[in-house]
């Protein structure tokens, strides 16, 4: 399904700068992922923001969770969640298929705002239950892990 989408998309790009485009640009699919605004399935943070409180009671009452730590593997080495799956985020591109895309997702980074990247990418690849914990393992360790260590 993504390859016809990008297929399309590559269509479009190419028919849209063969009329104004000079014959040394170099044409395709732009590198860069797309903004939120220009995602083809919209999204807004604030519906995927999951809040320290309720991840908590998630844990706590034995909730069937993956917990995805989207950190550099030395930040994981630092500090981690029990039982949290790494994969940074410069290779959840790649690894997206390593993860259950049914699965309820709970994803963390340092302070939330590479863990809200994730989330957006998951679900552009069709991943439907991601939430991003806002704050971060910093603020999880702030408000109720107190003995984790912080940087």
């Amino acid at each position: 399904m993504l390859n016809i989408i990008k297929k399309a998309l590559q269509e479009l790009f190419n028919r849209n700068t063969n009329r104004n485009t000079a014959p040394s640009v170099k044409r395709g699919l732009p590198r860069a992922a797309p903004s939120a605004e220009e995602a083809i399935i919209p999204f807004n943070p604030a519906e995927h923001a999951l809040q320290p409180q309720h991840l908590k009671r998630l844990i706590d009452n034995g909730h069937d969770i993956i917990l995805l730590d989207v950190r550099e593997a030395w930040e994981y080495e630092i500090v981690h969640l029990k039982n949290a799956k790494q994969i940074p985020l410069r290779k959840l591109p790649q690894q997206a298929s390593l993860l259950n895309p049914y699965a309820e997702i709970i994803v963390y980074c340092h302070k939330g705002m590479r863990s809200l990247d994730a989330v957006h990418l998951l679900q552009q690849l069709g991943f439907k239950r991601v939430k991003s914990l806002v704050g971060g393992i910093d603020r999880w360790a702030r408000e109720f892990d107190t003995k984790l260590q912080r940087y």
